[in-house]
């Protein structure tokens, strides 16, 4: 009996991602599953740099969770995130390493879905993949800063509407509370109805064997979009400032304010065309790498020996 349990394999960890806007709790819900002390984010700058793992036990089963960075790091382009995951997902991909879940998480205390909130949201949706849905968690955070009842209508809100977490809810998706006073045993068995799941391939992970670039993916396409409207929205109130600085009469004050504006539009033109530029080169990284890996198979290709 004790030889035959040596020779049993024991089941691969269990992979779940945490997502959402940063400073939502992904990173103190880790830390209260694994005790392992991730640098959890404060104030206006993000922590999370790069994609951070750590690992415990539930259920006899060894459970890695994966803390990815939101679309909303003020030190980090978004075209630098996305391509941040896409690394991270390829390279798990390679070592047959596949989620078995992702965990979303939203504060309640926000009042409304603002600007961020939605563009965390639209995102993950291309990176999940509308078949995966019924392997993600939408967990609300931060209950103790709310009313009750008053969190149990934005909750609702969350769920009805459409555009917010309808969508997913309608696909599988189940909607959870991240709260105390137990926050421990709170996380472990949010994540411990994840470790059952059969494992998912992301669309992220689908799109990009497909095509090879990641502004051809959905999700690369959306960014490309809001860039573009980015783009679009400083070049039309660059042109508005000019019609404004030619009608300023020579009032000083009034030029020098409208000089002010146009620098600041200017430095927005440029960042919004610098983005563009990165994922350009981005697609241009990738496919090279894919021209290596093929010229690698050619040249250890099985050789034909002629008897």
């Amino acid at each position: 009996m004790n030889d035959l349990r040596h020779r049993v394999k024991p089941p691969p960890p269990v992979l779940i991602a945490v997502m959402g806007k940063t400073g939502t709790g992904k990173t103190s819900f880790i830390n209260a599953i694994t005790e392992e002390g991730l640098k959890v984010g404060h104030g206006l700058d993000s922590c999370t740099q790069e994609i951070q793992t750590a690992n415990t036990t539930i259920n006899g089963r060894k459970v890695w969770l994966i803390d990815t960075p939101g679309f909303d790091d003020t030190n980090r382009s978004d075209v630098d995130i996305l391509s941040t995951i896409a690394d991270w997902v390829q390279q798990a991909n390679h070592e047959r390493k596949h989620l078995s879940g992702i965990i979303y998480f939203h504060r309640i205390t926000d009042t409304r879905m603002e600007g961020s909130s939605m563009k965390n949201l639209r995102m993950f949706r291309e990176l999940c993949g509308e078949k995966n849905f019924s392997n993600v968690i939408l967990c609300t955070t931060m209950w103790g800063g709310v009313e009750e009842e008053e969190g149990r209508r934005r909750e609702q809100e969350l769920r009805n509407k459409e555009n917010f977490w309808g969508s997913l809810v309608s696909r599988g998706a189940q909607v959870t509370r991240h709260r105390g006073p137990d926050f421990a045993a709170s996380a472990r068995k949010i994540a411990e109805s994840l470790i059952q799941k059969d494992t998912i391939v992301l669309q992220l992970q689908e799109e990009l064997d497909k095509n090879g670039t990641l502004s051809g993916t959905s999700a690369g396409r959306l960014l490309t979009g809001e860039i573009e409207d980015i783009k679009k929205k400083h070049q039309k109130e660059m042109e508005e400032l000019k019609a404004e600085m030619q009608a300023a009469n020579n009032d000083k004050e009034e030029m020098e304010l409208l000089r002010e504006y146009y620098k600041k539009e200017i430095e927005g033109l440029k960042k919004a065309t610098e983005e563009l530029e990165k994922l350009r080169a981005e697609d241009m990284k990738r496919f090279n790498k894919k021209l290596e890996e093929m010229q690698h198979q050619w040249d250890n290709r099985p050789k034909c020996i002629v008897c």
